[in-house]
């Protein structure tokens, strides 16, 4: 998630492929392993199970966890993290549904970072569908969570970043019952990301504003990850009962 134009120093790269969707490279660090690029932009290594855990530990506050959405995360950390705490927490998952745009993430993952997905993908309470995620949300309902690991830049042009975030986040409310969870990853903090504080700001607020029309009992978290060399920061929230 972190926005860098090219590899990191120390980094040399294993493969880089391109398909119909983006350019996928996969490096290989001396501190951090395996990486996963996309468009020269770091988005996690196999040593950054930290953000899989911020993404999924404020899904424990919905009561049941039955119905589960993650839209991104071809890298499947999330996916895993998800049924991790699912067991630990003797949560009664039924479905993990995962959407992601691009088979060869899912497959590259597997083979290069296994130590962030694990057997993830041949859990049976997990399904991949390879697709547009934001497609998929629209036609969801009565979930019980949403985990948001997609970028918060708009994906089509004449549109700006501002409606982009309103959009999809009154998005996941609608297709969410209740009471439902969202989790979100939104940001780097401060110039150790890509040394853009003040429209990482801006952006967080849009957040932030957004998630007020919907959600209440908002909480933020700022994790370090490893690899990203800085804070990161998620957001979560509850979907108002009355609203």
């Amino acid at each position: 998630m972190t926005e860098m134009s090219a590899l990191m120093p120390g980094a040399r790269p294993v493969l880089s492929r391109r398909t119909p969707y983006q350019r996928i490279t996969i490096a290989e660090h001396p501190r951090y392993g395996h990486q996963l690029y996309i468009d020269d932009d770091l988005q996690i290594s196999s040593v950054d199970h930290a953000y899989g855990a911020a993404m999924v530990a404020p899904l424990i506050a919905a009561q049941p966890l039955e119905q589960v959405m993650i839209l991104g995360g071809g890298d499947g950390g999330v996916l895993a993290e998800l049924l991790r705490l699912a067991d630990e927490a003797n949560a009664p998952l039924e479905r993990a549904l995962m959407v992601d745009i691009d088979a060869e993430v899912v497959d590259l993952c597997q083979h290069y970072l296994p130590g962030i997905c694990g057997d993830a993908f041949d859990d049976p309470r997990s399904e991949l569908v390879i697709g547009d995620a934001l497609a998929e949300l629209e036609q969801a309902e009565e979930l019980d969570a949403i985990v948001y690991d997609l970028t918060l830049e708009p994906f089509c042009e004449n549109i700006s970043r501002e409606t982009f975030v309103e959009e999809t986040i009154d998005a996941m409310a609608s297709s969410l019952r209740p009471g439902g969870i969202i989790s979100m990853q939104c940001c780097g903090v401060g110039a150790t990301t890509d040394g853009e504080p003040a429209r990482h700001r801006a952006l967080l607020n849009a957040v932030r504003e957004a998630a007020d029309q919907h959600f209440e009992d908002l909480i933020e978290q700022q994790v370090v990850i490893p690899s990203y060399e800085g804070l990161w920061t998620f957001l979560a929230a509850r979907k108002a009962e009355s609203r």
